[in-house]
């Protein structure tokens, strides 16, 4: 079922969740992501396809 087929909007009426919302807005968190070495992860992806294919079996 596609998402866009649900209503998006929502409503809160409790004052300490919207008070609570409010704060979390003002102090967004920071993520730091890991660069990642796309030449390394092919390398070990088609170490892992070699390895998996070996162990089947042929007839």
């Amino acid at each position: 079922m596609a998402t866009a087929s649900f209503n998006k909007d929502f409503v809160v009426t409790d004052e300490k969740s919207i008070q609570q919302l409010k704060s979390e807005l003002c102090k967004p968190r920071v993520v730091e992501v890991k660069k990642r070495d796309h030449k390394k992860d092919k390398v070990k992806g088609i170490s892992l396809l070699r390895q998996r294919l070996s162990s089947l079996e042929t007839y």
